[in-house]
């Protein structure tokens, strides 16, 4: 699989035969152009694919042969949705992922210990979740990961270990900050684009698409159209004979460090 160290090895051997090339016959200078722009493209779709794997490991679905998913939610928690749509899930009798921004808890605490006491998995999703954030030195990333740790403790007394990139974005700063603060991390593999869904018919039918075995969907409990579907989605999940299971129990990974 292709990876950021195995892409510079691989074009820092390419610059090494094209300098060649220019020394013994002239080769252009718009073939490095060519090259840097190439290079780019692959560490972009690096950055932005978290599936690809290719600055660090990220769980985003399992291989399996069970009709099982699992269903994700960020940016909470939100005084608005979040205790809807738990209100759903738990009469549905289904558990949820949650991956919750550490500066909404002040406030939200008591939503914080509800998803907690009826058995969701709380995961990471940054403190700040800043518009800058992939932009931050690895340093500033961590100290903002372990915020959110450490006001997450305070309400629950517990430590997330499975962090989901804000925007969904992997770097080599990130990947340093992921590693040093030993969270392992956990994508998608179907992403509802609720955020910016209009058409709640068309959102229900994009999602349920994406039904199949080992599956993990990614919604966000701070939209009314994720809220408006959500029963639906359930519904049809159970009629196509499926099991709605935590996460971390169907990736196998440990919740909580």
């Amino acid at each position: 699989m292709l990876n950021f160290r195995l892409t510079n090895i691989i074009f820092g051997a390419l610059l090494v035969v094209l300098i060649a090339l220019h020394i013994n016959s002239g080769m252009p200078w718009y073939a490095y152009v060519l090259l840097v722009f190439v290079y780019s493209l692959v560490v972009f779709y690096g950055c932005i694919y978290l599936s690809a794997g290719f600055f660090i490991k990220a769980y985003c679905s399992v291989k399996t042969d069970k009709k099982e998913i699992a269903i994700s939610f960020d940016d909470g928690p939100a005084q608005q949705h979040t205790p809807a749509i738990l209100s759903i899930l738990k009469e549905n009798n289904i558990p949820a992922a949650f991956f919750c921004i550490g500066n909404r808890i002040s406030g939200n605490e008591a939503i914080l210990q509800q998803l907690d006491a009826e058995g969701h998995l709380i995961g990471n999703h940054s403190n700040s979740h800043h518009a800058m954030f992939d932009l931050f030195s690895s340093s500033k990333m961590l100290t903002d990961m372990q915020a959110m740790d450490s006001a997450m403790q305070q309400v629950t007394g517990k430590r997330p270990k499975l962090f989901r990139p804000p925007y969904g974005v992997m770097n080599p700063n990130l990947k340093t900050a992921v590693q040093k603060g030993e969270y392992l991390t956990v994508g998608w593999s179907v992403r509802s684009f609720d955020t910016v869904a209009k058409d709640e018919q068309q959102l229900l039918a994009k999602v349920t698409k994406g039904i199949a075995p080992g599956a993990v969907f990614l919604f966000h409990d701070t939209c009314s159209i994720t809220l408006a579907i959500l029963p639906a989605f359930i519904q049809e999940v159970k009629a196509r004979g499926y099991n709605i299971v935590r996460l971390d129990k169907m990736l196998n990974l440990p919740a909580y460090a």
